[in-house]
């Protein structure tokens, strides 16, 4: 093992609170249905939707191939060093993903599907199933819903960045413990018409899809 030195716990709190504050702002969205997540469930969504955040960001901040190949090889090689054992980088993600256990696999497939997005300028290439299905995995793994997210998330993905009025075929009532990781795609009947909810709107429609099981 590395050197590392174990936080204390209000170091921990800060840091859990700053994912926190960032995937709100930056996955506003997601970051609503996981409220509905028990604590430690809502930790383990947090962090996985931080982690992606930070590489769906990159696009935002280079558009130099190179530069973009670094950070994503910066990425991939933080996630090796957690597979051999190393101590996680001083990084709020990584410490976040090594903290709650996400699957090593699931964290290099978001960074392959990212950097193939961000090569090809191809929006349709980000990883939104593997993320939708990641997530319900962190609630349970025995939820049978793995085919009905294939059809959903990019539908999702696609009404949200406004390049498709399609809201996807006619899904049956999610289950109740997968919910907090799914329901924020109901959202996608408005962003089809071209309507951009507020943050009260977003709750509103939440706390409905999440008693009725809507996605």
């Amino acid at each position: 093992m590395g050197s590392f030195i174990p936080m204390t716990t209000a170091q921990t709190n800060e840091k859990w609170k700053r994912l926190d504050e960032d995937v709100a702002r930056g996955d506003e969205d997601r970051w609503l249905s996981s409220r509905y997540a028990a604590i430690e469930a809502r930790k383990r969504l947090i962090a996985l939707y931080a982690f992606n955040l930070e590489l769906a960001r990159i696009r935002l901040a280079v558009t130099e191939p190179g530069l973009g190949a670094i950070r994503f090889e910066w990425w991939r090689e933080a996630v090796a060093e957690l597979e051999k054992g190393k101590d996680p980088r001083r990084h709020d993600a990584i410490e976040a993903v090594a903290e709650t256990a996400i699957a090593v696999k699931t964290l290099l497939g978001l960074v392959d599907g990212h950097q193939a997005a961000f090569d090809t300028g191809d929006a349709e290439l980000e990883p939104e199933v593997l993320l939708m299905r990641a997530a319900a995995g962190q609630l349970t793994l025995a939820h049978g819903w793995g085919p009905h997210i294939a059809d959903l998330a990019p539908a999702y993905a696609r009404a949200r960045r406004g390049v498709s009025e399609v809201t996807g075929p006619v899904l049956p009532k999610v289950p109740a413990p997968i919910r907090p990781a799914i329901c924020h795609a109901v959202l996608r009947f408005d962003y089809a018409t071209g309507r951009r909810p507020g943050p009260l709107a977003k709750r509103i429609t939440l706390v409905r899809a999440m008693l009725q099981g809507r996605a």
